[in-house]
């Protein structure tokens, strides 16, 4: 359900802004005295938002595809992102180097820490130790050998054979208004930020009923995850040839999710796809030690 501050928000901006134009051109204000919808990778360039440049760019050169909706769910447990076509997933535009100069990512990054360490409530802590038995159930490590987990370089598989507990970056709406207009802003507004586990599993000899296996978790891989699509109903900034801001006036020109489906319908291109990052290794100076049960 969308919420109310946003829906407000979007409905001012339709009636106080200029839409955005829809020409394919590129650049197309060389052709047209108005900015056009192909002219934002542009802007973007000129304020050194590069990352969000790159992304955009991907999606308006790509053949038109729009995201099943079950892949933008970041808990989705019921497809293996292993099975998707590599052509709908971006492993090397966004990285956590560049994602961690924000501090609304450092910020969550510590949060998660201590979620795993037991710091914060002992409910977010369970679920940490929860999905990961279930994580190293489903891809077969809790076997009756002792045997290590977690050391792949791919956000991708560590996502799908090793993942402890995730958290949302600039989720609520305060924060989507009040966040700073920067690369993060247009790269990926809102996204989520995830941790899995690397260390070594070994199996217990104890009675029916008691913990199977130790884990013992000696490093935290953090990664982040979004989807880049236009579904729904969604606010993007009011542009001109220079600038971008949040809320509309005389010289700028509204975009919104609606401007990228209408272009896409129109164009017959606009592919939308998967992002996932590359991976920040953090070595604990104390392991981790936790007993789990198999079945």
């Amino acid at each position: 359900m969308k919420n109310i501050w946003e829906e407000t928000a979007l409905r001012a901006n339709r009636v106080v802004a200029q839409p955005i134009g829809l020409n394919a051109e590129y650049p197309a204000s060389q052709c047209f005295k108005n900015l056009q919808l192909a002219d934002i990778p542009g802007v973007m360039d000129q304020k050194g938002f590069r990352i969000g440049s790159a992304l955009m760019r991907r999606w308006f050169s790509s053949p038109s595809f729009i995201m099943p909706s079950g892949w933008k769910r970041a808990d989705a447990t019921d497809f293996d992102h292993r099975s998707i076509s590599p052509q709908y997933i971006d492993q090397t535009t966004v990285t956590m180097a560049w994602a961690l100069r924000f501090g609304r990512t450092q910020e969550v990054v510590d949060e998660l820490r201590r979620v795993i360490a037991g710091q914060l409530s002992p409910r977010s802590h369970q679920i940490s130790k929860d999905r990961l038995a279930s994580r190293l159930k489903r891809a077969g490590k809790l076997s009756a050998q002792a045997v290590p987990f977690g050391n792949s370089r791919s956000a991708v598989d560590l996502h799908e054979t090793t993942h402890v507990n995730s958290r949302n970056v600039s989720a609520n709406s305060v924060e989507k208004l009040t966040d700073p207009i920067d690369d993060m802003y247009c790269a990926l507004g809102a996204f989520t930020l995830h941790a899995s586990a690397e260390g070594m599993v070994t199996p217990l000899r104890g009675m029916l009923g008691t913990p199977s296996h130790r884990v013992e978790i000696h490093s935290l891989n953090f990664y982040l995850r979004d989807s880049y699509d236009f579904s729904g109903d969604q606010m993007l900034g009011n542009w001109n040839n220079a600038d971008i801001r949040t809320f509309p006036t005389s010289n700028l020109y509204m975009a919104e999710n609606a401007s990228f489906q209408r272009w896409r319908d129109v164009h017959r291109k606009g592919g939308d796809f998967l992002i996932f990052s590359d991976v920040y290794r953090e070595k604990l100076s104390t392991p981790l030690t936790w007993d789990v049960q198999a079945f």
